[in-house]
C-alpha cells in the first residue's frame, strides 16, 4: 500500500517507534492515557500502513464531523487510529474492505442526533478490527445500529463501550453475521449498561461461521444478548447479563454446540418491567448439544414482572449439559426449567436448525440450587426421557418449595444428590426415577433416600 497522510508505513513505523509519544497527561479522571505506541504495538505487523487521525484536519472536539476524512482514509491493509478525542461520525461504510481498522485511544465516537439507521457498518468484511472506542448515542432521540457481516478469516470487535440509553427505539444497538465457516468473529470486552425499553443489545443474523463473545457487560436492555438464530459454532465466555427482557443470554448454535462459561447472569433490578416480560437467565431457544459450564446465575427480585426461569431449556432445544453452575432462585420461579420436547419443526422459529433435534437428553452435574424462593419447584422436567441428575444439591429451607419435580420424564436417574427443601424433596406423579445415594430433608434433619424415590416420600 502506499504510504499514509502523515507517511507512517509499516517499516518506517518500527524505525519510529522508540520517539513515539510516552504516556500521555493523566486525564480529569485521574487515569493516564495510554501512549500511542502501546496502543498500536500489538499490530505494528499485521497492517500495511498506519494512519494517525490526529496529524490530519479532523476535528477532535465533536463539533465538526468527520466523514470525509475518515472515508477517505479507510482502505485495505489500513490501520487508522484515534489519538484521544471526540469524533463526529455521521455514517461509515466499511463494506468489501479486507484487513481494514480502526482503533481508538481513549475516543469516543459521536452520533449526530436523530441517528437510528445504520451508522458503522459493514457487509463483506474480511479480518475486520475495531477496537478501543466509546460509542455516544446519549442525545435523547439517538438510536444507531453498528451492523457487521464478516465474509472471512479473523474479525474482531473489542473495547467498545456503548454509551447511553436507546429509550423506545425497537433497533438492536449491534447487529452481527458470520455466514461463512471460514470466517470468525471475536466480540470481546463490550459494555453495554446503557439499555433500552424496546430494543435488543445484540442480535446474530444466522450464519455458519464462528462467533465468540467475551467478558462482555450487557445490562437494562428489552432483550440482551440474542444468539439464538446463529447456527455455527457459538461460544460466550465470563461477562455479565443483567436485567435484561425476555432473557440475558439466548443461544443457538444448530448442531455445533453452544457453549456458555464463566458467566454471571443476574436478575435483580428489573427496571421498566412492563416492556420486559419474562426475564429468564440463560435460555436454551433452539439447537442441540449445548454447555453451559461454571456460571452464577441470580434470580433475586422480580418486581412487576415474571420469569419462567435461572436456566430455561426450551421445547425446541435438544441435548444440553449443565454443569459446575449456581443458581440462586429468591422468587418462586424454577431454577433449572427442562421443557417438553415439541415435535413440529418450524423453520421460521428456528432458524439455526434444518429440521428437530434427535437427541433430547438433559444432564445437569455439580450444579448448585439455593434461595429464599417460597414456593414451587427447583427443577422442573417434562417430558424428557434418559435425563440425569449427578451431584446435585438443592438448598430452600422457606415455605413449601420442592425440589426436583418430573413430569412424564421416563428413565430419569438422580445420583448423589443433596436435596433439602421444606416441600417434597423429589415429586415423580406416574413416573419412578432411579436413585442412588440422595440425602434429604429441612432445616433441621437430613435423611437418606433409598434407591427407590417412593422410599421416603
Amino acid at each position: 500500500m502506499g504510504s499514509s497522510s502523515d507517511g507512517t508505513t509499516r517499516r518506517n513505523y518500527l524505525r519510529v517507534a522508540s520517539v513515539a509519544l510516552a504516556t500521555a497527561v493523566a486525564g480529569c479522571d485521574g487515569i493516564s492515557e495510554p501512549s500511542k505506541q502501546s496502543v498500536l504495538a500489538p499490530y505494528r505487523n499485521r497492517f500495511e500502513t498506519i494512519v494517525d487521525l490526529g496529524r490530519t484536519d479532523a476535528d477532535s472536539t465533536g463539533a465538526e464531523k468527520v466523514d470525509g476524512i475518515v472515508s477517505e482514509l479507510v482502505s485495505n491493509g489500513t490501520l487508522l487510529y484515534f489519538p484521544p478525542g471526540t469524533y463526529r461520525l455521521s455514517n461509515l461504510d466499511l463494506s468489501g474492505y479486507s484487513n481494514c481498522g480502526l482503533i481508538g485511544n481513549r475516543a469516543t465516537l459521536l452520533v449526530p442526533p436523530s441517528e437510528q439507521g445504520n451508522w458503522i457498518y459493514g457487509e463483506s468484511v474480511r479480518n475486520l478490527l475495531f477496537d478501543g472506542f466509546t460509542l455516544d448515542y446519549t442525545a435523547p432521540t439517538s438510536a444507531p445500529v453498528v451492523a457487521f457481516s464478516v465474509a472471512g478469516r479473523k474479525n474482531v470487535l473489542r473495547n467498545l463501550t456503548f454509551e447511553g440509553s436507546r429509550e423506545a427505539y425497537p433497533r438492536s444497538a449491534l447487529e452481527l453475521e458470520v455466514p461463512e465457516r471460514s470466517a470468525s468473529l471475536l466480540v470481546d470486552s463490550l459494555d453495554m449498561r446503557g439499555g433500552s425499553r424496546n430494543g435488543n443489545a445484540i442480535f446474530t443474523h444466522t450464519g455458519d461461521g464462528s462467533l465468540k463473545f467475551v467478558d462482555c457487560r450487557i445490562e437494562h436492555w428489552a432483550e440482551g444478548l440474542y444468539a439464538s438464530p446463529h447456527s455455527g459454532p457459538l461460544v460466550i465466555r465470563g461477562g455479565t447479563y443483567a436485567n435484561n427482557g425476555i432473557d440475558q443470554i439466548r443461544i443457538g448454535g444448530g448442531t455445533s454446540g453452544a457453549r456458555v462459561e464463566n458467566a454471571t447472569v443476574r436478575v435483580d433490578n428489573p427496571k421498566n418491567p412492563k416492556a420486559k416480560p419474562n426475564m429468564r437467565g440463560i435460555w436454551l431457544e433452539e439447537g442441540t448439544n449445548a454447555v453451559i459450564d461454571n456460571c452464577t446465575v441470580e434470580i433475586t427480585d422480580l418486581t412487576g414482572t415474571y420469569s419462567s426461569g435461572g436456566i430455561v431449556v426450551e421445547k425446541q432445544f435438544g441435548s444440553a449439559k449443565i454443569r459446575n453452575t449456581t443458581i440462586q432462585t429468591n422468587q418462586s420461579v424454577p431454577a433449572i426449567n427442562i421443557r417438553t420436547p415439541t415435535t413440529e419443526y418450524d423453520p421460521e422459529t428456528m432458524p439455526s436448525m434444518n429440521r428437530l433435534p434427535s437427541n433430547t437428553h438433559v444432564s445437569c452435574e455439580n450444579v448448585s440450587m439455593y434461595g429464599t424462593a417460597p414456593e414451587g419447584t427447583a427443577v422442573l422436567l417434562a417430558g424428557r426421557d434418559g435425563c440425569r441428575f449427578e451431584e446435585i444439591s438443592v438448598q430452600h429451607h422457606f415455605g413449601n418449595r420442592d425440589g426436583i419435580t418430573i413430569k412424564d420424564g421416563r428413565g430419569t436417574e438422580i445420583h448423589d444428590a443433596r436435596l433439602r427443601v421444606r416441600g417434597t424433596p423429589i415429586v415423580a406423579p406416574g413416573s419412578t426415577p432411579t436413585t442412588r445415594n440422595i440425602k434429604t430433608g429441612g432445616i433441621g434433619s437430613l435423611s437418606q433416600l433409598g434407591e427407590s424415590v417412593y422410599d421416603s416420600i
